[in-house]
């Protein structure tokens, strides 16, 4: 069953009509309507993030939690942190383990902007939970990006690996429980190195606050951190839900279920071509 979202949370949408150049299969279209407006996308172009603050209604913020704790309670591949910059717990291939997160895959607030970024075919590269407890160490996580696969110098033919995440709040994200940093642009720095264990304050950083369901779509090349959780803030529970092209190669981490429910979509010969590429 499809995820319900709130609808008044998205300001507009849009819709493009792709045509895709293979006459072997008669030229086919696909029109993509997409549950952003051309200027919301052209912000996501510029500042590599954008912000759907209570997407998800409480109902379906609550179910979504109820699968993690089921998966937390069952899963043999659970990978822990700890080190000095990525605490917490994080579990892989969650569409493949709960009907829940299943139902996630062709979440059309996500994968419609997905779309209107790289085209009308792409794949869902991994959903990854994270969970932090409140009063642990190490909290906090340090400035990162998801693609770390530029090469200097920049070869005049490569093409740069893009990518979608769309981090899925399922508490309150408060000054207590670690709220999310990024910087604007940084999703265009080539040049520029990002050190190892680095939790300064840079200059433009924002930090967001958000109440439970909130979604925030951020490039996989943009820098973001988390803030450390505090004493007196409650448990930070995030879905990475990763999209890129269909012919990137998918997330390499995590061990996939070797029966997972995703290969029943592959199966269902009613299953939808494009849900089939995801």
């Amino acid at each position: 069953m499809p995820i319900s979202f709130n609808a008044e949370t998205i300001p507009g949408q849009h819709v493009i009509d792709y045509r895709v150049r293979d006459s072997h299969k008669n030229n086919p279209t696909r029109r993509v309507e997409v549950l952003a407006t051309p200027e919301e996308i052209q912000f996501f172009v510029d500042n590599g993030y954008l912000v759907r603050p209570g997407l998800l209604p409480l109902n379906e913020v609550e179910k979504l939690r109820a699968a993690l704790d089921e998966c937390l309670a069952k899963d043999e591949h659970i990978e822990r942190g700890g080190q000095k910059s990525f605490g917490g717990i994080f579990l892989r291939h969650l569409a493949d383990k709960h009907e829940a997160f299943l139902d996630l895959i062709d979440f059309q607030p996500v994968t419609s902007v997905a779309r209107a970024l790289f085209g009308p075919m792409i794949q869902q590269r991994g959903f990854t939970a994270r969970v932090c407890f409140p009063d642990d160490p190490h909290q906090e996580v340090e400035w990162h990006f998801h693609q770390r696969l530029i090469p200097d110098p920049l070869p005049p033919l490569m093409p740069r690996p893009q990518t979608v995440d769309a981090l899925l709040y399922l508490d309150d994200v408060t000054e207590l429980n670690g709220p999310l940093c990024v910087i604007p642009g940084s999703h265009n720095w080539t040049n520029a190195d990002l050190p190892r264990e680095d939790l300064s304050d840079k200059e433009n950083q924002i930090v967001l606050t958000l109440p439970a369901g909130s979604v925030v779509l951020v490039s996989g090349s943009t820098w973001h951190r988390a803030l450390p959780t505090q004493s007196g803030g409650g448990m930070r529970r995030l879905i990475i839900m990763g999209y890129g092209p269909a012919w990137q190669k998918p997330s390499v981490y995590g061990v996939k279920p070797k029966k997972g429910l995703t290969q029943q979509l592959l199966d269902d010969p009613n299953t939808p071509e494009e849900v089939k590429e995801l």
